[in-house]
């Protein structure tokens, strides 16, 4: 299970003001508009529900349009057999809301050869990120990690913050971390808001200041936040999404980061696509 379906996640939607309804299992968040018709949103369930119990659901909250974004485990196959049994008068959501495709990084090797996987480029960053002094530090202030973030993504930084002080609140102690890159004076330059979930990392949020790029604190903070989900028994750590060339015409802005996160010897993930 991944963690969009996960009993906390589910408490953080409901804080959004959405509906939660459960069938087969699966979670299905539910926004409802009383004018254009409702929204539900159908994510990383490994089971596609039931046509014939979703429809009295969506019929309830004046649902007219679907997204259904299952996890892995569902094939191509069942996914399009799946809407095609869905009324013409239900839409079905073609722009998903969250990634077709991600990489993780497989943590059952020891450090050594994890680190050894990267690329030279990036063991090269690692270590020059170490020589400018560059530290990391489990944190949890959740406020200054959003400050950091909100600043490092410009104008209308906030909106990329959203939402994320109530999921920090929602979720337990033991599911959540923040790593802090600091400087040599303390200052902080970078970070990352780790989840963790069925032995999962999640790379949920980061950011990083130009002063903490120049000094390859990104870098560091991924190595780091690699052997800290190594730490808590975790299998793989997922970088929550990149670049899908299955939709080469979406998302061009994603693969700049997409090369990034490439460079940690990880593997390719990808999802079923509604159609």
């Amino acid at each position: 299970m991944e963690i969009q379906q996960s009993p906390y996640y589910a408490d953080f939607i409901r804080s959004l003001g959405w509906v939660v309804e459960t069938i087969d299992d699966g979670n299905i968040f539910i926004k409802p508009f009383p004018i254009i018709g409702g929204l539900a949103k159908i994510q990383r369930v490994t089971t596609l529900p039931s046509v014939k119990k979703l429809l009295p659901v969506l019929n309830k909250h004046r649902v007219r349009t679907v997204a259904i974004e299952p996890d892995r485990h569902v094939s191509q196959k069942a996914l399009t057999s799946w809407c095609r049994q869905i009324p013409r008068h239900i839409k079905i959501n073609k722009d998903p809301y969250i990634p077709t495709k991600t990489i993780r990084v497989d943590l059952a090797a020891n450090e050594q050869d994890i680190f050894h996987r990267f690329s030279e480029a990036k063991r090269r960053a690692v270590r020059r990120a170490e020589k400018y002094g560059v530290t990391v530090s489990v944190s949890d202030d959740i406020t200054t990690f959003l400050r950091l973030k909100s600043t490092s993504a410009g104008f209308l930084g906030f909106i990329t913050t959203s939402g994320v002080h109530k999921l920090w609140q929602v979720l337990p102690k033991q599911h959540k971390s923040i790593l802090l890159a600091r400087d040599e004076n303390q200052q902080v330059i970078g970070g990352i808001l780790l989840l963790f979930w069925d032995r999962i990392a999640y790379y949920w949020i980061a950011g990083a200041l130009m002063k903490g790029k120049k000094m390859f604190a990104p870098t560091l903070l991924v190595w780091e936040a690699l052997k800290e989900s190594k730490k808590k028994k975790c299998v793989a750590l997922d970088f929550v999404g990149v670049w899908d060339e299955r939709k080469p015409d979406s998302n061009h802005e994603w693969k700049g980061f997409t090369k990034f996160k490439e460079g940690f010897g990880g593997y390719e993930l990808y999802y079923p696509l509604a159609t």
